[in-house]
């Protein structure tokens, strides 16, 4: 998944001075201190209160800086409204608190022996916002919705490898041949080829049930009327202004604790911080300013979680322009870059990435090249390459995202050092997400990628794979083509053997790695202000919050 360019900064701004020395002091304090406090806030926030019971009731006070883009779930596809998506729509599969799949609307699934057919039986007396059951005709429509070209959907990608998905969207068949529901309570998914990952596409907020007649009516008006059968119902969304939810009276889950949702949309850091320690507001991401304030005073110290993220931040080098088409010169940058004093500038609210795949998705690898921060080191495999005097480059990046424009400064800094005059290039997050994504455009620049599920296949084979490369549009933005690691990477994703699986994209990350098309900056961890009126805030591993699980004290 891409960044969202409303994804909050926790890096320090140009307008806020925060002094290394400072910012090296908490990243050392919080290395210890607060890594301990967001485990003992992990394993207290469970489900049992202080009388060993959860309590319903109550609203849950939210904060967005910035209005939903849509919370259709087939349009809806960012860190922001994902969470937001799944209190009003549910889904076959769902994680249980760690990443293991475990039934939601089924009742129960199963998968054929050879891997390409998929069947569920939907648990009874599951119901939309306005009473009718779900039916398996409602996943049959939903699923061709995402399919079809006229929804515009970002999660066409994940299902077209159903039976019949092609013929659909190139419209030579009115529907997609692989879904069916013989009855009101079944559903079959059959699979062109055996597809590992797809258990997971199925547990992601695309894969819900839609209700076939309400968005029929309505058509792309479907968002502004939105009817789910998940715990929350909407019922207030001014635009710019706030998003209501209410309880779902058919909902039978065990989850949905308070009676509302309540998000406000706008404010700034400094602003929120206070509404949330006047009791305004439940949960608030932080700025660095902030996150130093509440750290240090021991009244609020509390408050205070640092959240990791599976996902990785990076400079990627275009393999297919120059110099980048040359591994001497792309591993030259990978030593060039000091990423410890990187880290130090977040705060301490990031972790190094020495690798492609971030190791909150419970990822481990031993043997992938070493890239030490090496200046002495990187100017000589830039005079082998055949740049003794370094190079002219730009180096683009999203200016609507505070972390990557600071990132770039310093990266630009780190070049010049070594002889790479890389000239900076901003461009809004429309701009850089369609010249980044498109051949021969971009030759250097940062961007990051959040897990859709936790495979690693999310990162290496969506992102290095060089038969997914097109002209435009294209997540390898790197532009990465290596036929060895192509074989490793197919071989990997083709295997259901989840032992073979793992050794496979190991391989394939040691090779990738050793090509260098990127340069892996940080994962980032998010600082996260919580109210001590709620409860249950442990982090999720795929859905990092689940508001439908938290519960509050009484007021």
């Amino acid at each position: 998944m891409k960044p969202n360019r409303a994804i909050r900064t926790v890096v320090a701004l140009p307008g806020f001075v925060l002094s290394l020395a400072i910012a090296t002091e908490f990243f050392s304090h919080r290395s210890n201190a607060m890594a301990s406090a967001a485990m003992t806030n992990s394993s207290a926030e469970s489900l049992s209160g202080s009388d060993g019971q959860p309590r319903r009731g109550g609203t849950l006070h939210l904060v967005e800086p910035t209005d939903f883009r849509s919370l259709d779930p087939a349009i809806a596809y960012d860190t922001e409204s994902v969470p937001i998506v799944r209190l009003l729509f549910r889904g076959l599969l769902d994680y249980d608190d760690g990443v293991n799949l475990v039934p939601a609307q089924a009742e129960d699934w199963s998968i054929s022996p050879d891997g390409k057919t998929y069947t569920f039986h939907l648990r009874p007396g599951i119901r939309f916002a306005d009473g009718r059951e779900v039916e398996a005709q409602d996943y049959v429509f939903s699923f061709e919705r995402i399919l079809d070209p006229v929804t515009e959907s970002p999660g066409q990608g994940f299902f077209t490898g159903i039976e019949g998905a092609a013929e659909f969207v190139a419209g030579k068949a009115r529907h997609v041949s692989g879904l069916s529901a013989p009855d009101s309570r079944t559903l079959i998914i059959k699979l062109k080829d055996p597809q590992f990952t797809f258990r997971y596409v199925l547990a992601m907020t695309f894969a819900v049930a839609e209700p076939q007649d309400v968005v029929q009516h309505y058509g792309k008006d479907f968002e502004n009327h939105l009817d789910g059968s998940g715990p929350y119902r909407l019922t207030e969304w001014k635009r710019g202004i706030r998003v209501r939810m209410a309880r779902n009276p058919f909902y039978t889950g065990p989850d949905g604790y308070v009676d509302a949702v309540d998000v406000m949309i706008g404010g700034d850091n400094s602003t929120e911080a206070m509404m949330l320690e006047r009791g305004e507001l439940d949960r608030v991401m932080a700025g660095p300013p902030e996150a130093i304030y509440f750290e240090r005073d021991p009244r609020l110290r509390s408050f205070l979680v640092p959240v990791p993220t599976a996902n990785t931040d990076y400079l990627f080098m275009n393999t297919e322009m120059k110099p980048f088409d040359r591994v001497l010169v792309r591993r030259a940058v990978n030593y060039a870059i000091n990423k410890a004093r990187l880290l130090r500038l977040t705060g301490g609210f990031a972790t190094l990435a020495n690798g492609i795949v971030p190791p909150a998705m419970s990822w481990t690898n031993p043997g992938l090249p070493p890239y030490d921060y090496n200046p002495d080191k990187a100017r000589a495999l830039l005079r082998q390459a055949g740049f003794p005097n370094g190079f002219k480059t730009t180096f683009a990046y999203m200016e609507d995202n505070p972390i990557y424009v600071r990132l770039a400064q310093d990266i630009q800094q780190d070049l010049q050092q070594v002889g790479i005059d890389a000239s900076l290039r901003p461009a809004n997050f429309t701009a850089f997400d369609l010249e980044s994504s498109s051949r021969h455009q971009v030759p250097l620049g940062i961007w990051g990628w959040f897990q859709d599920y936790p495979d690693p296949s999310d990162f290496l084979d969506v992102l290095f794979n060089g038969r997914y490369i097109t002209p435009t549009d294209c997540n390898n933005v790197a532009f990465y083509d290596n036929p060895s690691a192509n074989r490793l990477l197919d071989q990997a994703t083709a295997s259901l053997d989840p032992a073979e699986r793992t050794r496979l994209f190991l391989q394939a990350e040691d090779l990738i790695m050793d090509d260098a098309p990127w340069a892996p900056l940080i994962h980032e961890v998010l600082p996260v202000l919580y109210s001590p009126r709620v409860h249950n805030t442990a982090p999720h591993p795929v859905w990092l919050w689940r508001y439908e699980w938290m519960w509050l004290n009484p007021s």
